[in-house]
């Protein structure tokens, strides 16, 4: 009887290997527009290490976006589609772009801007800032889900904080001074203060 076994093995290897492929394919094909436009304002290799680490970046935000989703409870509770996480049945949104969102919002014409009438390494780092902030902006909001079930990129404790701040502000102020709120606009914030608590 032959040994299907290897055979079994190599086809669930080449099935993976394909999923790989096809996930990599829309980003490699970003990554090499993008690295052609780098190629305009740096030299080609500043230009290759420069795609490197802005590919690099989009893939940790894909790890952390697929972390959130792996979790059955997100699907249930919200919509996402590669740019916000959007609540089902309420309003509001949490942005978080995945990692080829990233890529495609970097168009040639962003690239432009960020290097016009700069240093390049001026350039580069405000670049990589910009970037930055979607990396993480996912790596927050999945350590708030995973720790709080809350895909907002502030914690509990720092809105708890933020909302006793305001509180005390308000009681010094009318203390102060007379309010220049209407009856109806102080009722209506009162409102909204013990709906965020």
């Amino acid at each position: 009887m032959p040994d299907n076994s290897n055979s079994l093995h190599n086809s669930e290897a080449m099935t993976r290997l394909e999923s790989y492929v096809e996930k990599r394919a829309p980003h490699e094909k970003e990554i090499v527009r993008i690295e052609r436009k780098l190629e305009q304002h740096l030299s080609r290799e500043e230009a290759r290490e420069t795609a490197s680490r802005i590919y690099d970046l989009a893939f940790d935000v894909d790890e952390e976006i697929n972390r959130i989703l792996s979790d059955p409870k997100v699907t249930r509770l919200y919509e996402y589609d590669g740019l916000f996480f959007t609540p089902k049945g309420k309003t509001g949104f949490h942005r978080a772009f995945s990692g080829f969102h990233v890529l495609q919002s970097l168009d040639n014409h962003k690239i432009d801007l960020f290097f016009s009438h700069r240093e390049k390494d001026s350039a580069l780092k405000w670049l990589m800032d910009e970037l930055e902030t979607h990396r993480w902006e996912a790596t927050v909001r999945r350590m708030n889900w995973e720790d709080e079930g809350s895909l907002s990129c502030l914690t509990r404790e720092v809105i708890d904080a933020i909302m006793a701040d305001v509180r005390e502000r308000r009681r010094k102020a009318q203390e102060q001074t007379p309010s220049l709120m209407t009856p109806e606009e102080q009722a209506f914030f009162q409102r909204y203060e013990q709906e965020m608590r």
